[in-house]
């Protein structure tokens, strides 16, 4: 918004801690400043994770701004007691002309579900976009006759760690098809008890551990890699499928969610099914690898979401509010 010419004035709730203590402290500082904060004054307010500001739901029935809703990751998607009672609560606040953000058609069709928002009410736009100068193609630093993939996310089985695990045991059969050596790349989330850290080590197998990166250089991650493996059950978006693409890494996801939006069979990646088996998800390696030189994921980002376009739709999005 920014970069796009708007002045903004940021209310934000920064973490201090991990701890009960820390966390109650925060969110009732937080929100204290949510309760008193001169809201009249801003042309538009733009709201992120609406879920979790109630003081929000007693003042927004009464301002007169123009209201930006910009919803995603995994707030309208439980369906507890607790994340019902507050949905109920958050469509007694929503109004007529109230603009609703979704980073894309599979969650508009969320939001439209728990909101009973009009899906033509709904703006699509990739979050903050990606900054393609940052997560660019790099030269590979890697013998032709290896094949590098990596696992970018988090190992827990939402992640989809298990078919990662289920790869490791068949790597030297497919290092025997494919006539490449093979390395598995993982980053190293989570604490030192993760079983299925312990899991992969019983295979004798190349694997490269990276500790966690900060967001910003991930892309020092996927610029090493050859496919990126995402296995995740769902993702409103799916921001790390974008930024392995921008670097020109093809990605294997399952097909779900905002998946097939991104990863287009022959173009940016390849899908496999929800539940497959191992024998999909090894062909789909075997694929990438024999036509690597055909995909163009980087352009197919730079098209479609990179961080200028984002700026672009922000300032038209703005300008005619």
């Amino acid at each position: 918004m920014e970069e796009a010419g708007f002045q903004v004035d940021m209310l934000v709730l920064y973490s201090s801690g991990t701890k009960l203590k820390e966390k109650i402290k925060d969110y009732a500082s937080f929100y204290l400043k949510l309760l008193s904060a001169p809201l009249k004054q801003y042309d538009v307010l733009y709201i992120n994770h609406y879920t979790l500001m109630l003081p929000l739901f007693i003042r927004i029935p009464f301002q007169k701004n123009k209201i930006i809703f910009h919803w995603h990751g995994e707030e309208l998607v439980h369906n507890t007691l607790f994340f019902k009672a507050i949905r109920f609560l958050i469509k007694k606040t929503l109004k007529k002309n109230d603009i609703h953000i979704s980073p894309s058609f599979y969650y508009r069709s969320v939001i439209t579900r728990q909101l009973d928002i009009n899906p033509e009410r709904i703006q699509i736009s990739p979050s903050g976009g990606i900054d393609t100068s940052l997560f660019c193609p790099g030269e590979s630093k890697w013998e032709k006759h290896s094949l590098h993939l990596g696992f970018p996310s988090a190992l827990t089985k939402n992640k989809g760690v298990e078919y990662l695990y289920q790869l490791i045991q068949k790597v030297p059969e497919l290092q025997k098809k494919l006539k490449k050596d093979i390395y598995i790349h993982y980053i190293d989330y989570g604490d030192e008890d993760n079983h299925w850290k312990k899991a992969f080590y019983e295979y004798p197998i190349q694997l490269i551990r990276h500790v966690p990166y900060p967001q910003y250089l991930m892309y020092k991650f996927y610029q090493e890699l050859d496919i990126c493996l995402m296995f995740s059950k769902r993702e409103s978006l799916g921001l790390v499928v974008l930024e392995a693409m921008a670097c020109n890494i093809p990605v294997i996801a399952r097909n779900t969610t905002s998946m097939p939006e991104l990863v287009r069979p022959g173009i940016s990646g390849e899908l496999i099914s929800f539940s497959p088996d191992i024998d999909e998800i090894l062909n789909k390696i075997e694929i990438i690898s024999k036509n690597k030189d055909i995909y163009t994921p980087a352009e197919f980002v730079r098209e479609n979401y990179s961080k200028s376009s984002v700026v672009y739709f922000y300032k038209q999005l703005l300008t005619n509010t």
